[in-house]
């Protein structure tokens, strides 16, 4: 199973951004934006990939970067396997966990119709 954490990857005090969070994943509209603000840092979407929970994770992903790319908001995009644990990672070295939005909708096209 593979493990993803999506922050902004500049910050933002975009509030129509804060609200989609807000609205579509019950996140405070206050925390949100206080995320947002943190840019890099604020990672305000984790989850394992390919559990039961599959398809709406995949949905989630999918309408974040899609909400992300109307707004020209770049994420970041950050990869782990199922054996890592994101306390573990080394915060200044991010990058060699980076994955493109390609690379992750890459991925997720390959698994449709694998989850039900």
């Amino acid at each position: 199973m593979t493990k993803i954490s999506i922050a902004s990857a500049a910050p933002t005090s975009d509030l129509e951004v804060a609200k989609f969070l807000h609205q579509r994943f019950k996140m405070s509209l206050i925390g949100s934006q206080k995320k947002l603000a943190m840019g890099d840092k604020g990672f305000f979407y984790t989850c394992d990939l390919y559990g039961n929970d599959h398809v709406q994770r995949d949905k989630d992903i999918r309408d974040l970067i899609a909400f992300f790319s109307q707004k020209n908001l770049p994420l970041l995009l950050l990869e782990i396997e199922d054996e890592q644990e994101w306390g573990d990672l080394d915060t200044d070295n991010l990058s060699k966990y980076s994955i493109s939005e390609e690379e992750l909708l890459n991925a997720l096209d390959s698994s449709k119709g694998l989850y039900e």
